[in-house]
């Protein structure tokens, strides 16, 4: 199972929170480079940073990732 960023609506509610990576990476508990590497696609997040994005953004799950399976 892989856990997929919609990297653009990640974008969005960024921009609408004012926030920046450093700061979104902050909020989350989760590293600099780690966000930098999601914010461009280069990483999907492992299920429980998935889970500190949304709480961070105060999203569902469904809003900002999709679930592929193997």
């Amino acid at each position: 199972m892989k856990v997929l960023i919609k990297t653009e609506k990640l974008a969005e509610l960024m921009y609408r929170k004012g926030w920046t990576r450093k700061h979104v990476a902050q909020q989350a508990g989760i590293g600099q480079v780690t966000m930098q590497q999601i914010c461009r696609g280069e990483r999907n997040p492992s299920p429980p940073v998935a889970k500190k994005l949304t709480d961070a953004l105060e999203v569902d799950f469904s809003e900002l990732f999709v679930i592929q399976s193997d």
